[in-house]
């Protein structure tokens, strides 16, 4: 089982609507923190366009957590608490999307579970600007990086684009702001899909 793919061979803005369909179908669930999965992917995209991040790293942060969709098809996989490395959901939101974005966009958001586990061995101070909920799950995803892995994640080519990605999600957990919805953002959606699929 690989998961579900979108399918690349939609017109831009059916990807965008189909899109929009999972975050109908979704985005009101709950995923430990003390706002839904909605709110928290739009809040991180418009932390990302406070931040002045690219148009890749604002739509990367609005679909960073896609993965978390399809989660009740993967469940099976968990054993002692743990996800199989494959069906983690940051991999299963980077395969959903990557047939129809491209790596500006899919890479950071592959790499924004890695990052919280970077951050927390280089920086001081980041494991405890966490959420409770964040804290628990570094625990299933493997703690704090070690030294050789801080060097290797460091000299990744899109290492920079996924920190931008990952304090957009950190702060993107507020309770009750006013934020853009989803619509907001159809336009660049549509722009940040592939170029040759854009054409077609």
């Amino acid at each position: 089982m690989n998961g579900p793919v979108l399918d690349n061979r939609l017109a831009p803005a059916a990807i965008y609507e189909e899109l929009a369909k999972l975050f109908e179908k979704f985005g009101d669930e709950q995923y430990g923190e003390a706002i839904t999965q909605r709110e928290h992917m739009l809040q991180s995209a418009h932390m990302a366009e406070e931040r002045g991040e690219s148009d890749a790293i604002v739509v990367a942060a609005l679909l960073h957590d896609v993965g978390h969709f399809f989660s009740p098809q993967t469940e099976e996989l968990v054993s002692d608490g743990r996800p199989e490395q494959n069906f983690c959901h940051e991999v299963l939101g980077a395969r959903f999307l990557e047939s129809c974005f491209g790596p500006e966009v899919i890479v950071p958001i592959q790499l924004h579970v890695a990052v919280k586990r970077y951050l927390c061995s280089v920086e001081e101070g980041y494991y405890e600007s966490l959420s409770e909920a964040s804290k628990h799950s570094l625990v299933l995803q493997g703690g704090p990086m070690t030294p050789a892995q801080v060097e290797k994640f460091s000299a990744g080519k899109h290492s920079d684009a996924a920190i931008g990605l990952r304090y957009c999600d950190d702060h993107g957990k507020q309770v009750g702001i006013d934020i853009p919805g989803l619509e907001y953002y159809r336009e660049l959606i549509i722009k940040m899909v592939k170029k040759d699929l854009r054409a077609a």
